[in-house]
């Protein structure tokens, strides 16, 4: 589970441009900080309105109150006060986070998307598997002769809580340079490089284990 803040600022219609620049400003400047998880704005949902809401997810309470704390956030927040006038923060946590697209983000935000679905991939996959083999097949669909369709419930719930909770944060953070605006050649490379042998490796042991056992 991540720490994290909810903040919803009041933004004028014609000083939005400049709140997303702003925005952008903070997310890289959390970025250098311990911990860090993700920043996510949300345009306001109702018509007519201007509160927008912004959500910060660090791994720890400490790491998330150090950059609560910390000088470079005062500055940031000096420099454009007039965003933070009606500041209101609420805390809160999160399970899965920050897969979506947010309003911050132009192209680069997408590929940042498109990469957090393959993280999101290489762990769920090996997670659906290893339920059904061990724990679906074995037991519900066999030992208990529950229909497929209770399996398939009881294993879809399992799987979400795990990665919600628990597996997707982590390698979220763990991808940290990877998912960063401009990680570089090298490191753009080598995402993916890991990324795909990953999955490789779970498709050949998967393909054997089902081979050697003939449970599916």
């Amino acid at each position: 589970m991540t720490a994290s803040v909810i903040l919803f600022s009041r933004v004028a219609p014609e000083r939005v441009a400049d709140f997303l620049a702003w925005e952008v400003e903070i997310e890289a400047a959390e970025q250098a900080f311990a911990g860090f998880v993700g920043h996510r704005v949300e345009r306001p949902a109702a018509p007519g309105s201007d509160e927008w809401t912004i959500i910060i997810a660090f791994d720890t309470e400490e790491h998330l109150e150090a950059w609560l704390g910390s000088g470079e956030r005062r500055a940031l927040l000096a420099r454009a006060q007039e965003f933070n006038r009606d500041l209101r923060v609420e805390r809160t946590s999160y399970g899965f986070g920050f897969w979506s697209q947010d309003a911050t983000r132009s192209a680069p935000g997408r590929h940042r998307v498109f990469k957090e679905n393959l993280i999101v991939l290489a762990v769920l996959y090996p997670v659906v598997f290893l339920w059904g083999y061990a724990v679906g097949t074995p037991l519900f669909s066999n030992a208990l002769a529950w229909p497929w369709w209770a399996v398939l419930f009881v294993g879809n719930l399992a799987s979400t809580q795990l990665l919600g909770w628990w597996l997707v944060p982590w390698a979220m953070r763990a991808a940290g340079r990877w998912l960063a605006p401009r990680p570089g050649w090298a490191a753009e490379l080598l995402g993916y490089g890991i990324l795909a042998a990953l999955c490789a490796a779970f498709m050949a042991l998967y393909a054997w284990l089902i081979a050697a056992t003939g449970i599916v």
